[in-house]
């Protein structure tokens, strides 16, 4: 298949266009770190043409950038989003628009599935979720993918897994949010890319979560991560983050229904960064 992946140089992008290169796909990448301005609808209209498949990864992804950046979050997470799905619909291409478990927010629910109601808290989130609605009515066509909390090798230093793994590594203190018992699914990159893939393969549509099922607090994983490291974890307890999520459960059936299942758990996963 021909397969324009947006936001191909980021982190998830990088992996997934390897991994479809693997499978003998022809991969178009189209990234603002090649010049591709995903708010171009004339170069993006372009780039488009003559594709089977657009997978949707380009966004502000960056929780605090979407927190200080709100309309340059709603600009390139959500109107970037109605330009591409309108080009799709008029060139006929399926869309794999990757969203977020965040957007599950602090719905009350125990084992969130791809029904459980959407309560997002950050900004991030709510732009993903509202960038969904843009889907509703289409999704005998397209496919919306919530993604897990992701880490791997090369992942933005930003994100808490690759801090902890740094702060460690340098003996450095570890600022925790709030109490350390807010949990989440940590699922690997080459998961994460996989699981789109499977969705893709299977020409089946609507929405999909892809995510382990090993839900770990954040306490626990900074233990973990000094035991593999031969460390021993410094942590200081800070004022909560704004938003903070503080149970994430995510149910991946409806995905493994397909045939896929996480090549990586956590203890393994981590090995692959440190």
């Amino acid at each position: 298949m021909r397969i324009l992946v947006t936001g191909s140089e980021g982190f998830l992008g990088k992996v997934l266009c390897r991994q479809l290169l693997d499978d003998a796909h022809e991969v178009i990448g189209y990234d603002i770190a090649n010049g591709n301005d995903i708010l171009d609808v004339s170069q993006l209209r372009t780039a488009m043409t003559d594709c089977d498949v657009c997978i949707h990864l380009a966004a502000i992804a960056d929780l605090y950038i979407a927190e200080h950046q709100p309309e340059l979050a709603r600009n390139l997470n959500i109107n970037a989003t109605k330009s591409l799905l309108g080009i799709a619909e008029e060139l006929d291409i399926r869309v794999l628009f990757a969203s977020t478990v965040c957007a599950y927010g602090n719905n009350g629910v125990a084992v969130c599935v791809e029904e459980s109601p959407l309560a997002p808290t950050e900004v991030y989130a709510e732009s993903k979720a509202e960038a969904e609605q843009l889907f509703h009515g289409k999704l005998s066509n397209h496919a919306i993918l919530r993604l897990a909390t992701f880490y791997g090798p090369n992942m933005r230093s930003s994100l808490a897994t690759s801090i902890f793994i740094e702060a460690l590594k340098n003996d450095e203190q570890i600022h925790i949010h709030g109490n350390g018992l807010q949990t989440r699914c940590y699922t690997h990159v080459e998961d994460i890319a996989s699981g789109i893939i499977t969705v893709m393969n299977s020409q089946q549509n609507g929405i999909y979560n892809i995510s382990s099922d090993e839900e770990m607090n954040v306490i626990d994983l900074i233990e973990l991560i000094a035991v593999l490291m031969n460390k021993t974890a410094n942590m200081v307890h800070v004022e909560d983050r704004f938003g903070q999520i503080k149970k994430s459960k995510i149910s991946s059936k409806k995905l493994q229904k397909l045939g896929w299942k996480p090549k990586y758990n956590l203890k393994s996963g981590l090995k692959t960064c440190i």
